[in-house]
């Protein structure tokens, strides 16, 4: 599975170096700490979308930071990049808290990029 995996993404490996994690860290920071990030829509999802979001961008930091090391993927580097991946999501979630925006922290959008964090530790 996990050679797979990185036979996909072999291609985003061409890309300057660290790119591809500052373009996701930048787009997870403005998705997570701006107030109104995307315009108002009728579109009407189900409830708790958002946490699939959490787990997604969390999956998104994971594999863009994993891409740009560009080195093998040894157990203790799945690891470390889990407590920092997971450490950033909580990070934000102290930010959203302590920001006063409007947006909210939350146990659950903690679990949830948890869970998107710990995907690609156990899969990559």
């Amino acid at each position: 599975m996990r050679s797979f995996v990185w036979r996909w993404l072999e291609p985003l490996k061409r890309l300057p170096r660290w790119l591809l994690t500052a373009l996701t860290v930048s787009a997870v920071l403005y998705l997570t700490l701006f107030p109104r990030p995307l315009p108002d829509s009728d579109f009407q999802l189900w409830e708790h979308t958002d946490k699939i979001v959490h787990a997604l961008m969390m999956l998104g930091v994971y594999t863009a930071l994993a891409i740009d090391l560009r080195r093998p993927l040894t157990a203790k580097l799945r690891w470390s990049l889990f407590a920092a991946v997971a450490a950033f999501g909580a990070a934000i979630e102290l930010a959203q808290w302590a920001m006063h925006l409007g947006r909210t922290a939350s146990a659950a959008d903690l679990a949830a990029d948890l869970i998107g964090t710990l995907l690609p530790t156990l899969l990559l």
